[in-house]
């Protein structure tokens, strides 16, 4: 039998948050508010899912070569877009020259079932570290400009003092860096999943992020579906809206609408 695999951040790992608690233990993974395993349900066919809460884009493609050489049976990928402006740290300390293999931090969790694998990243795997942050509100709020001088080079941000934080926000990530960099990743799937015999669905989950759409930037897609209309949106035309079925945090949602998704919205994303 064929297999599904799901990739994506919060909104794929059944995520919900703890009420009252903050940092380690304030949030738990793998609750019933989660699609993937919905929709195994109503198909009766194994899936996959490797998602992470504050993932990126480019962590998706490292996911993605890692469960195709894992499983020679996936026919069918949906990734969830991860917003924009999400970034990944690391340390190696001893200066490898290769890259590390593509399942070096990769964590299979004990809720695992046959029918419903389940993976995502640990941070420390042997002596190398992958952390993932994210700016915040008070971030956006700091951005040192640019300036630029022909003879002296670079004036503004000096790399060296201004922090770290607000360089790689505007000097990067709101920058066509990061979008070139999307359009590469989105380009890298395709070619994954097209060298695998896969479909891939490509969908977000909330109406507010925005991404690049110029899906053809490196070259035509060869499998890619990638969909118009975010969840909410679609959902919404369908009279279900996002508000009545919000979790505590307002931006997770419940198992009804959870279902919503596997049962409307999926339908929808493969007929296109």
């Amino acid at each position: 039998m064929s297999r599904t695999l799901f990739i994506g951040d919060s909104h794929t790992v059944g995520y919900q948050t703890v009420a009252g608690k903050t940092g380690p233990g304030s949030y738990s993974f793998w609750n019933a508010n989660n699609y993937c395993e919905i929709y195994q349900t109503l198909t009766n066919k194994p899936v996959v899912i490797y998602a992470q809460p504050g993932s990126t884009n480019t962590l998706y493609t490292t996911w993605l070569k890692n469960m195709f050489e894992k499983f020679n049976d996936i026919t069918e990928v949906y990734i969830c877009l991860a917003p924009l402006n999400r970034m990944v740290i690391s340390f190696d300390p001893k200066l490898e020259n290769e890259a590390v293999p593509v399942n070096h931090f990769t964590l299979e969790h004990q809720e695992s079932t046959e029918s419903v694998r389940k993976f995502s990243d640990q941070a420390i795997a042997g002596e190398t570290v992958q952390i993932l942050t994210k700016p915040t509100g008070n971030d956006y709020q700091n951005s040192l400009g640019l300036e630029f001088n022909p003879d002296k080079g670079l004036i503004k941000p000096d790399l060296r003092k201004d922090p770290w934080m607000n360089i790689k926000l505007y000097n990067e990530c709101n920058t066509m860096i990061e979008k070139k960099e999307f359009l590469l990743n989105l380009y890298a799937w395709d070619n994954i999943c097209a060298d695998n015999n896969a479909k891939l669905y490509v969908f977000n989950f909330r109406s507010r992020g925005v991404w690049p759409s110029k899906t053809d930037y490196f070259g035509k897609m060869k499998v890619t579906k990638r969909a118009e209309k975010s969840v909410e949106d679609y959902l919404q035309s369908l009279n279900i809206q996002a508000k009545d079925y919000f979790l505590e945090d307002e931006e997770h949602f419940n198992i009804d609408y959870h279902t919503a998704v596997a049962e409307k919205y999926i339908p929808w994303l493969k007929s296109l």
